[in-house]
């Protein structure tokens, strides 16, 4: 249960605020003086403080200072009669997490208090990843509390203890390179090497020599006896990145290897024989690459077995905040720049943003707000255009109508206009995580709309 601190010199508010926010499940402790506030806050830890801008004793600025020194990171929500940006802008400067105007909305403050906390949890999670130990530093990539990113890492950690082939499916930004490097650091052979290979950057004419080794005298330029990746990652572990590009005739050694572990140099006439784990990564359908006669299918069996399939970002959304958190924190010396927040508005933006990049996007977004943010804070102008601004996407559903005896050409459009504005809803709906306003804003209609719609097509959010 966590416990909300007070600090506002009208008493009947005190009573009120404490009476709807202990329905909600808080512990909630006030005072009417700033006089008492350093010693509540080492007493009863809060995890958000809502402050009045005007005290009887002091003013709210002087008090939000003073907060600041006791604990950088408790989130403080200004409450204020006096709404001007100027007094919101400087509270913001001087590290409030929000503010809000008398009168106020109670559900809007219960949800303002929400995202305060989950942002301090957020913040105490990281502190604990920081002093684990280096396993976990691969892992950190991952963190959240998605049910798929828990999900990827109980197989990461099943599956490193073996000497299975690995095969990591998923789309460019996912991590897939992160999670082999956490499975070889897990395993066995975290002592030996961990080599790394982009198949998609080797030539065809050189991946075979890339991945073998070559004699001196195998073909011309080659001056001098080379070992190959396989060599390279003996007792270790290999890591092909985007194994489809790999060509046909590469692929049947490929192969040989995997089945007995053994392989001959370009040139060479005599076999050599290695100890390599082989991690495999793809965005590919390696299946349909396997129908088309472009990738091998009894390779596909050797390599997938045991497969891994990393979620895009849009998927697990939950962990946008964290991985946020977590960016601010690594960008920092690289960026020169200490910027340690993320304001509501850009947070709950980059919460609904697609990510056609995944996490690799969602880091070069915040490295890059970091760059042009003013304000010690990333604000919903210091995000990219897109983020800031999302275009309505063309969308082109899968209609199927069936065709029947008696069904006029009416009837089947209207069975589609059902089907698309369906659709469209589940979709709207998804996107908004549920928010009806939100909702109805993106469908361009109103809630009342959007209600009747989602009872006419037995829609339950």
């Amino acid at each position: 249960m966590e416990t909300i601190l007070i600090i506002d010199d009208e008493e009947p508010l005190c009573r009120t605020l404490e009476k709807v926010l202990a329905h909600e499940g808080r512990r909630v402790v006030w005072t009417l003086t700033a006089a008492q506030v350093s010693g509540l806050i080492r007493e009863t830890s809060p995890a958000c403080v809502l402050l009045d801008l005007k005290l009887a004793d002091s003013d709210g600025l002087t008090v939000l200072a003073q907060i600041r020194e006791l604990d950088q990171r408790l989130p403080v929500i200004l409450l204020t009669a006096y709404e001007t940006v100027k007094t919101a802008v400087e509270a913001m400067k001087k590290g409030a997490f929000h503010y809000m105007a008398k009168p106020f909305d109670n559900k809007e403050l219960k949800s303002l208090i929400d995202k305060a906390i989950e942002q301090r949890r957020i913040y105490q999670q990281i502190q604990l990843l920081k002093g684990q130990p280096g396993e976990i530093e691969d892992l950190e990539a991952f963190t959240g509390t998605s049910e798929k990113i828990r999900e990827v890492l109980q197989l990461v950690r099943s599956v490193a203890a073996s000497d299975l082939s690995v095969l990591l499916l998923g789309e460019s930004g996912t991590g897939k390179e992160l999670v082999a490097r956490t499975i070889h650091h897990l395993s066995k052979r975290a002592k030996g090497p961990l080599v790394t290979v982009d198949c998609a950057a080797i030539p065809e004419t050189l991946i075979e020599s890339e991945l073998f080794g070559h004699e001196k005298g195998a073909y011309t330029g080659a001056t001098s006896t080379e070992k190959g990746k396989f060599e390279l990652a003996d007792g270790g572990t290999l890591f092909l990145d985007e194994v489809g590009n790999i060509p046909a005739g590469v692929q049947s050694k490929l192969l040989r290897f995997l089945e007995v572990h053994e392989f001959e140099r370009i040139g060479g006439k005599r076999p050599i024989k290695t100890c390599v784990r082989v991690i495999a990564a793809t965005n590919a359908d390696l299946a349909r690459s396997s129908r088309d006669n472009l990738f091998r299918l009894d390779l596909l069996y050797r390599l997938n077995e045991f497969p891994i399939h990393l979620p895009p970002l849009r998927e697990r959304r939950e962990d946008i905040p964290l991985l946020c958190q977590r960016f601010l924190l690594q960008m920092g010396p690289e960026t020169g720049k200490e910027v340690q927040e993320i304001a509501p508005e850009a947070m709950e933006r980059l919460r609904v943003y697609d990510y056609p990049g995944n996490v690799r996007e969602l880091r070069n977004i915040i490295k890059r707000a970091m760059v042009v943010s003013t304000s010690g804070m990333i604000e919903l102008v210091d995000l990219p255009k897109e983020v800031r601004n999302p275009e309505k996407r063309s969308f082109t559903p899968e209609i199927r109508v069936p065709i029947s005896e008696g069904l006029t050409l009416f009837d089947a459009s209207r069975q589609a206009v059902v089907q698309i504005e369906r659709q469209l809803i589940l979709e709207a709906l998804l996107k908004s995580r549920g928010h009806h306003g939100k909702a109805s804003t993106l469908l361009g209609v109103s809630p009342k709309t959007l209600y009747n719609k989602m009872k006419e097509y037995g829609i339950r959010a």
